[in-house]
């Protein structure tokens, strides 16, 4: 079982191209259904603000293949790009 703490220390892999996009930085939640509905992910680098913002990328869960012990790989179009930009 992964407690939130984890999730935050784990890089995101895109599948489709090897990439590092991220790291996990939310999670969006149904609370009628009690089910996770997609993952916010942190892209960029960000030390306290000062090397600039971060973007917000949203993953859906139906995209996540695999939570492993050092990273999440997913399964991630570069159309999520448009959804991130939405949320800036």
């Amino acid at each position: 079982m992964t407690n939130y703490l984890d999730l935050l220390e784990k890089d995101i892999i895109n599948i489709k191209n090897g990439e590092v996009i991220g790291r996990f930085d939310d999670v969006e939640i149904d609370a009628s259904k009690g089910k996770i509905t997609a993952f916010y992910i942190e892209e960029g680098s960000r030390f306290m603000g000062i090397l600039g913002k971060s973007k917000t990328r949203k993953i859906r869960w139906e995209d996540i293949i695999r939570i492993g012990v050092d990273v999440i790989i997913v399964n991630a179009d570069d159309d999520n790009r448009a959804i991130k930009e939405m949320l800036e």
